[in-house]
């Protein structure tokens, strides 16, 4: 039983995602092999040094929103949380779940507490998917300006922008109305609970659920008291987004394809799109079919905008992923540094 839980929640969504990349590659092979062989090696190298931009200000965003929060950490600490616990979406399929669980953990042994890890992550959520909507608005103008036609795409793309300002507006109103969240966060507790027992067959307890609740509230409370700084947070979430998009800009240049900006960041939006769908890891299969497909409706040739999202992948997922296993084993390493402080705090309370 357990073998097949296994097998449903881990293997089969990667095995999936494995699929559509065979059918995404498989006819283009060929092509493919040679478009990356003669690629810009500068232009690739830039890519990679946008992605490890990218990954700085992730770092800078989960660290100065856990500092308006009153935890202060390092920030080589926090950054490599914030890498660590992304990549694992990235081969987990679980609607982020399982990348906000390490981030949670990784915290927890840093004795912060679930609740602020809960009130650091939808806050930092809503800003992402605003900033996001703000992304695609600026692609669809700019693409109005140059074409001046109402198309179907125009309309897809304004559908795009509506979903996510209502997947944050609806981030921030359960989670900041108070009936509201503890009406989720009740019926999350007995979900999680459900899920447990099926697994392990064991419960939080009530208890626990209790002083969740009440550090949840407090954190909240500390954000709105505290908002004034949010605008300084906003701004790091936006120079993550601006060095990811430019990642697949920088791909498309060591291909020989220029890309204008309109095109650049609709096309880009579209495969951001597919990485939410929750049984595939990071997306993965769906985006490079998705931001292929949309480059490909604006005159890139079918295999190097296969070529270019491939490329973009390797470098914002792949490499990371690698440099994440590293960075864990450290954050391991660090960990009874906090237990320490804890209890070096205990002792000069009493």
């Amino acid at each position: 039983m357990a073998q097949e839980r296994k097998l449903t929640f881990i293997y089969l969504p990667i095995i999936l995602s494995v699929a559509i990349l065979a059918w995404l590659i498989t006819p283009i092979y060929d092509k493919i092999a040679v478009i990356i062989r003669d690629s810009h090696k500068g232009y690739l190298f830039l890519s990679f040094l946008f992605s490890v931009m990218s990954y700085f200000f992730m770092g800078f965003t989960l660290m100065e929103m856990l500092k308006l929060m009153g935890y202060k950490m390092p920030f080589w600490e926090v950054g490599g949380i914030a890498v660590v616990s992304t990549t694992v979406n990235y081969f987990i399929s679980s609607a982020g779940v399982s990348g906000f669980a390490t981030r949670a953990h990784l915290l927890k042994k840093r004795h912060v507490p679930y609740a602020i890890s809960v009130t650091s992550s939808v806050v930092i959520s809503a800003l992402i998917y605003f900033v996001l909507s703000l992304i695609i608005f600026q692609g669809i103008l700019l693409n109005l300006l140059n074409t001046r036609e109402f198309n179907l795409r125009f309309f897809e793309n304004v559908l795009g922008i509506l979903l996510i300002l209502f997947l944050a507006s609806a981030f921030v109103v359960m989670f900041f109305h108070a009936d509201l969240r503890a009406s989720w966060s009740r019926k999350l507790y007995r979900g999680i609970n459900r899920i447990l027992f099926y697994f392990s067959k064991k419960e939080i307890p009530n208890e626990s659920f209790n002083k969740f609740e009440k550090q949840l509230n407090d954190g909240i409370s500390i954000v709105e008291k505290r908002k004034y700084e949010l605008p300084k947070i906003l701004a790091y979430v936006a120079m993550d987004w601006i060095f990811t998009i430019y990642i697949l800009f920088f791909s498309f240049k060591s291909l020989d394809v220029h890309v204008g900006t309109s095109s650049l960041i609709i096309g880009f939006s579209f495969g951001m799109l597919m990485t939410v769908i929750p049984i595939l890891p990071g997306g993965l299969g769906a985006m490079e079919a998705a931001m292929a497909a949309s480059f490909s409706q604006m005159g890139v040739p079918w295999a190097k905008a296969v070529a270019a999202a491939l490329i973009y992948r390797f470098f914002y997922h792949l490499v990371p992923s690698f440099f994440s296993i590293i960075i864990y084993w450290g954050l391991k390493i660090s960990e009874p540094y906090y237990d320490y402080l804890h209890d070096k705090r205990i002792k000069e309370a009493k």
